[in-house]
């Protein structure tokens, strides 16, 4: 199963829908356009196929939420009103019509006329598009590279219905690497090895039906994957041809359009990695793997068969490098897969797009339509339910699911010097029986590190057992890089952060031929075999291998369920073995040695082959049959799973059973209609969903109809209703006969006046007994349908500042759900990069991950982040950028999105780009994300002024202070125009809280700017620190005088003597002495003086200082030698600073109170003492 994103461990349950919120705040923002996350959903809802298509297709241009908020080159497929050749025939065939090749040739006609003239109108609008694929078949669209701007032009045009973004889409790589397992162990070991058939043959009895003489014969496959390697020996007998879709500049060579072998590593360019960011392989094997499990020739000695071997094979590589490829080529290859007349495709990927009318989806719908049954892989998201994603959303396609098969498990008794303890292997090589292998008693060494290649080559562990602790790098790596330096065996042990430590990481990986046998070890005993290590040499015995078989018929955990919202419909169809499959790969995948091209993956990738290949077997034996009908036997024979266990929606009807579906008696067939224009479309399948059924003030009784199709037998079937989920509002389900050969049997849904049980639902099988016995079953949901997701979702602040400083240092996000939620899950997605974060889709890192959330939560976001890496959990830091905080939930009615955004993350203040002096003007230009980002921010309509987010000021040591505006660009201007040399402070801070100031000294004179504040002389000569000191006949004039302030300018010190205090003392009281700088004043009055005079002669000095404070200012007053505190009548001193700010006693820290003068730009203060005083 491909998916578009992959997430990691406990989110891979988690799927969404977009959910409109209500902020709590946020109207710094309100204009910015909406945006889909990009974490998307694994369920939706889903409508009646045809039904859902004309609506589709009667809407008047729909652009895609995807492609909202873009910009640039981008890929899209546009789809038009007219009806496909599927769909127009679906609609004819609904109403008895016949339909012929001519009807198929007037459809084409018709849709080549709307493409054209679409195309022409594009043209006359000036749009500029490249056409990389056009569709006729099973929708009608082209697939074409235009400029962003044009969507909304393109959407306008009257024959246009949708424009959808062509997603590019990924081979999950979790289908072949290690998982957790659920009692699920290798297909076979040792002696069994030789046994004729593998056990997804023997188990599903296979093998039985081809004693029938039916092997698939002349049935046409086509495998829609990343194509196959028809060189195999297990495959080239088969394979009859292909086509390749995968283009582009990820390759060195050019592929011709008809050879659809799998990528190769000599294809991959110098400038791509060999694993890129997702853990996925240049090269691809997937589409392979796939084929061998349909039509595998057994031409290897691990008794490898495919499932029809006597198909007719044929490959669509529609996925390349790294097992991507785009939707439109997905699409070109359901459509070429119905003109090459398949009988049956297999889709072993998808997207996680939760959208039923999307391309793919509605391309299956039509294959289905027209003849071809098309098996589609639900998805590897569960075990939560509603996680199945496209184009498994096809209603009509054939979901399929994941199940175990009986295998084999290893464990081993492990004598560590004089004790014995019982360990589980995790791995061993590919047909070579452990007990075999490792007979002697070998020497124990640790290895450094992690058990990486450098690790290894630090230590000889040749024919030696190597003490390995887990982390880092995978189970599989380590345990490879094992075995190429030599070992017999690898000790793994849990790491302190590792699933289930202290214990064994309860991992089993498999067998392959890459592998050594592995003892899977408890934290606890690897440690202490570490520690004796370094003391004496350790050897150890593996004296007795156990062998146990497990049931198997267990769904995987990881398969993707049903049902299907908001239709509550039955998802998937029916179940296969998907977990630990063995089948082909390429040879180059194993050094070109074709005896070793066959590996085991696990995935509903490797369950979905298995029913194409028993849909080819039931084609064969039944040309006649339709899919529909393939799809009935299917559904009406499977095997039903320990029902205590596992529900109609996690198995769907249950467990394939061939040889039943091919010897089938009867077919038993329910009908699904919805109504188009009057008209009714039906298809049938063999499950029975009645949706959406809520009780009332009145009794109800919703009917479905099953048509017994008597094939083979006059069997008359007794027909009982098993109930496995009762209701829990008293519904039943009954059925109008109790028995019946053939013909319609209505089953009745009974539903009893009251009012709605939350969760209630009714779950069943209707039973057909026989000589042959047959089942179908049922599901309804009787609750309220409630809202999903969100009610409000909003940050408190779009401004965070986590730099520890306590300002600004984190924001946090309001979230109120309408209910009960499952699992929610917070993530950080970079606004400014797309491609960033590990996975390289834009995600940086979670937020944070908790069950049940209910009501209301708000959840601080202090720039903590973490990912998961392998099966650990790596923390992180939020680096400086912009945000949107995304939201996924998921609960038992539905799963949800939310988001907001910007969250501006900054934890530095401006820097100065550039700055320059003249003619009295300086102007500098700041570098700063607010700046940086504005462009890129534009394109989500989030539009601001710089200077709303930054401020500047200035402060000149000519007592001139005055506030900057900085533009969009990040310039300022001051304007200094005085002359002379002056020291400049420009303060700059943000609305995040940073704040940062930068010193010059600037002389308007000359143009010069140079950093720091240097000593300067004022503008008349006079050295700034030089003494002034008054002259007596200056003091009398002043006493004697009308002057009612003698102000004495500069910072510098100020001398008078014992006489001239004296006679300051006899001044009027409201005449003072005044110090004055730029920035400060000290103002003395004759009280001051004659308090002053007891010293003798005084020097006063006020000086601005470097301190935590703004605007320090230092007032010292010495008499000779001695200092002078404090005063007992107070002076006043005056500092100049923007308002909003309080006046400290910065030696006391102490708050003084002030009075602030709004036009002087000063606060004034009374004072005693003569301290350091600044603001704060």
């Amino acid at each position: 199963m491909t998916k578009k994103f992959k997430l990691k461990a406990a989110l891979l349950s988690i799927g969404l829908v977009t959910t409109l919120v209500s902020p709590v705040q946020g109207a710094e923002f309100d204009t910015k356009k909406p945006r889909a996350p990009k974490l998307n959903s694994t369920s939706i809802a889903q409508n009646k196929a045809i039904d859902s298509q004309l609506k589709v297709l009667s809407q008047q241009g729909a652009i895609d939420n995807d492609l909202k908020g873009i910009s640039g080159q981008v890929n899209v497929i546009v789809h038009y009103d007219e009806p496909s050749v599927g769909l127009e025939r679906g609609l004819k065939q609904t109403k008895s019509k016949k339909w012929s090749k001519l009807s198929d040739e007037k459809v084409k006609e018709k849709i080549a006329k709307q493409q054209q003239k679409a195309n022409s109108k594009m043209q006359n609008k000036g749009i500029k598009y490249k056409k990389n694929h056009s569709y006729q078949t099973v929708i009608n669209a082209e697939a074409m590279t235009v400029d962003a701007k044009d969507i909304e032009k393109i959407a306008q045009i009257e024959d246009v219905a949708l424009v959808e973004k062509d997603d590019v889409i990924q081979i999950d790589p979790s289908e072949m690497q290690a998982s957790k397992q659920q009692d699920v162990a290798k297909d076979t070991m040792g002696d069994e090895l030789n046994l004729k058939l593998i056990p997804s043959i023997t188990h599903l009895k296979v093998d039985k039906v081809w004693e029938l003489g039916n092997k698939g014969k002349g049935v046409k496959v086509g495998v829609i994957d990343t194509g196959i390697d028809y060189n195999h020996p297990d495959l080239k007998d088969v394979y009859k041809g292909g086509r390749n879709y995968v283009g582009g500049g990820d390759y060195n060579t050019k592929r011709n359009a008809d050879d659809p072998y799998e990528t190769k590593p000599e294809e991959r360019p110098g400038h791509l990695p060999e694993v890129n960011e997702s853990g996925s392989e240049y090269y691809t094997t997937h589409g392979t793997h796939v084929a061998g499990t349909i039509a595998a020739q057994g031409k290897n000695e691990f008794g490898m068969y495919g499932i029809a071997p006597n198909v007719d094979l044929y490959a669509y590589r529609v996925l390349g490098a790294y097992g991507r490829g785009s939707t439109s080529w997905i699409v070109g290859g359901i459509e070429d897969a119905v003109k090459d007349d398949m009988d049956v495709i297999n889709l072993s990927l998808g997207n996680s797009s939760p959208e039923e009318n999307q391309a793919n989806s509605m391309a299956v719908n039509n294959a289905m339509l027209l003849g071809v049954t098309a098996n589609v892989a639900t998805g590897n998201s569960g075990p939560e339910r509603s996680t199945i994603g496209g184009p498994a959303t096809s209603p009509l396609g054939i979901g399929v699911g994941n199940t175990t098969l009986p295998e084999e498990r290893i464990d081993v008794d492990l004598k560590l010097g004089e004790e014995t303890k019982n360990y589980k292997l995790m791995a061993y090589e590919f047909g070579n029986n452990p007990e075999t292998t490792l007979k002697d008693q070998y020497e124990l060494v640790n290895i450094p590190g992690l058990g990486k290649k450098e690790d290894f080559a630090q230590v000889n562990v040749k024919d030696k057992v190597a003490l390995v602790e887990r982390g880092e790098i995978a189970f599989v790596e380590k345990i490879k890089n094992a075995k190429d330096a030599g070992a017999k065996a690898v000790i793994v042990y849990n790491s302190e952060t590792g699933s289930n430590s202290p214990g064994p990481a309860d991992i089993f990986v498999g067998a392959s031929f890459d592998y050594i046998p592995t003892v899977d070890m408890d934290r606890t005993q690897g440690l202490a075999l570490k520690a004796k290590l370094e003391k004496e040499k350790v050897m150890i015995d593996f004296t007795k291998f156990n062998v146990t078989t497990t049931p198997g018929d267990d769904v995987n955990d990881s398969s993707s369920r049903g049902p299907s919202l908001p239709n509550f419909d039955i998802k998937p169809d029916v179940s296969a073995p998907g977990t630990n499959i063995l089948s082909t790969i390429p040879s180059f995948a194993v050094g070109d040695n074709y005896s070793k091209a066959y590996a085991q993956y696990t995935g509903t990738s490797m369950a979905t082959p298995h029913i194409s290949g028993v849909s080819a077997l039931l084609k064969e034996l039944h040309p006649e049959w339709t899919p529909f009908d393939i799809k009935s036997a299917l559904s009406n024979t499977a095997k039903h799973l320990d029902k205590s266990k596992f529900d109609v929606f996690s198995q769907g009807a249950g467990l394939v059973q061939p040889l039943e579906a091919a010897t089938a008696t009867s077919l038993f067939k329910v009908a699904h209609e919805t109504e188009v224009n009057g008209v009714k479309q039906t298809h049938t399948r063999g499950t029975i969903a009645f949706g959406n059924q809520v009780p009332t003030s009145k009794a109800q009784v919703i009917t479905k109809t099953i048509d017994v199709q008597k094939l083979s037998s006059d069997d008359n079937y007794a027909i009982e209703v098993e109930t496995t989920r009762p209701s829990k509002s008293g519904a039943t389900v009954t059925t109008d006969v109790q028995s019946i050969q053939s013909g319609k049997v209505t089953v009745n849904l009974n539903i009893p006046a009251g009012t709605p049980v939350q969760g209630d639902e009714i779950q069943g099988y209707i039973h057909f007994k026989g000589n042959r016995s047959y089942a179908l079953p049922f599901a309804a949901n009787l609750s309220e349908v409630k809202k999903k997701g969100f009610e409000k979702f909003a940050l408190t602040n779009y401004h965070m500042s986590p730099n520890g400083d306590g300002n600004n240092d984190a924001s946090s996000v309001h979230m109120k759900v309408y209910n009960k939620q499952n699992l929610t899950l917070l993530k950080y997605y970079d606004l400014l990069n797309e491609k960033s974060g590990p996975a390289g889709d834009g995600y940086v890192g979670s937020i944070d991950l908790f069950p049940g959330l209910d009501g209301e939560k708000e959840v601080v976001l202090d720039g903590k982040l973490y990912n998961i890496e392998g099966s650990n959990r790596v923390e992180g830091k939020l680096a400086d950028g912009v945000y949107a905080v995304d939201a996924i939930t998921t609960s038992d009615n539905g799963n949800a999105t939310a988001d907001d955004y910007p969250l501006f993350v900054k934890t530095k203040p401006a820097e100065i780009k550039s700055l320059a002096l003249n003619n009295g003007k300086l102007s500098f230009k700041l570098d700063d994300l607010y700046i940086n980002a504005k462009e890129t921010l534009a394109s989500y309509d989030i539009n601001y002024n710089v200077s709303e987010f930054l401020k500047a000021s200035y402060e000149l040591s000519n007592n001139k202070t005055g506030e900057v505006v900085i533009s969009d660009g990040g310039e300022g201007t001051i304007d200094i125009n005085d002359k002379g040399e002056y020291h400049l402070t420009l303060n700059v801070e943000d609305v995040a809280g940073n704040k940062a100031s930068f010193k010059y000294t600037v002389n308007t004179n000359t143009n010069e700017v140079s950093e720091g504040h240097k000593d300067i002389k004022d503008n008349t000569g006079t050295p700034v620190d030089e003494a002034k000191t008054l002259t007596d006949s200056e003091v009398n004039q002043f006493v004697n005088g009308k002057q009612k302030v003698l102000t004495v300018e500069g910072d510098k010190a100020v001398t008078f003597t014992k006489s001239q205090l004296a006679k300051l003392s006899q001044m009027k009281k409201n005449k003072s002495i005044v110090l004055n700088t730029s920035l400060h004043a000290v103002s003395l009055n004759s009280a001051n003086m004659n308090e002053l005079s007891k010293y003798g002669d005084v020097t006063i000095q006020i000086k601005k200082v470097d301190s935590t404070y703004q605007n320090a200012v230092q007032v010292l007053v010495k008499a000779g030698d001695s200092e002078v505190k404090s005063l007992v009548r107070p002076y006043a001193l005056y500092i100049k600073g923007n308002r909003g700010l309080n006046v400290y006693n910065a030696d006391a820290n102490q708050r003084v109170a002030s009075k602030y003068d709004k036009k002087l730009g000063q606060y004034g203060i009374q004072v005693t003492q003569f301290n350091t005083f600044g603001l704060k």
